[in-house]
């Protein structure tokens, strides 16, 4: 082992540390952030109109990365991926995600409010050992940790999407409340 290694090493277990000191506070924090995150998540649903959720910015062959999901699909995408991340942490299933090809706004509201209800009560359950401890196999494997800021930044940034998709049809985006 070279020292940079053996260096890098100790510095990054003894920044780690007042982490892992502080934990349960931590776990307050993430449920409180969770709690934000449905609460703007949901503004943004309920801002587009029920008759705009089929609304597709630009079309194209999704398959290839040359289209876009549809309002309604980018919704229930966020639900679908606080499920796989979060469903991860092995704290209870996820609610199912709709029916194919049932995009509507009733649908997808009622998915993102019980995915994220659901997604708050798995946050509850974490302890200081589950921020740690890895989750999964090979590539695949994260920390509990992880796996909450892959969730975090992948709903953060598609809402990003959510909120051009409200301008594109003339609705003002909500505001978020930190």
């Amino acid at each position: 082992m070279n020292r940079r290694h053996a260096i890098g090493g100790l510095v990054a277990a003894a920044a780690a540390v007042p982490l892992l000191k502080g934990q349960d506070g931590e776990i307050t924090d993430w449920v409180g952030w969770w709690e934000r995150s449905k609460k703007y998540t949901l503004a943004i649903a309920e801002a587009m109109p029920a008759d705009a959720y089929n609304y597709t910015p630009f079309t194209g062959e999704r398959a290839t990365g040359d289209g876009a999901r549809s309002f309604g699909e980018v919704m229930q995408h966020i639900g679908q991926a606080e499920g796989f991340y979060l469903g991860r942490l092995g704290k209870g299933a996820a609610p199912a995600a709709p029916a194919k090809g049932d995009f509507t706004k009733a649908t997808s509201v009622k998915y993102l409010n019980d995915v994220f209800d659901w997604s708050i009560g798995v946050v509850k359950q974490l302890t200081a050992a589950d921020m740690t401890k890895s989750f999964g196999n090979g590539k695949q494997a994260m920390t509990g940790l992880s796996l909450l800021l892959n969730a975090m930044v992948h709903t953060g940034h598609t809402r990003g999407y959510s909120d051009m998709y409200l301008r594109n049809k003339g609705v003002k985006p909500p505001t978020y409340a930190v």
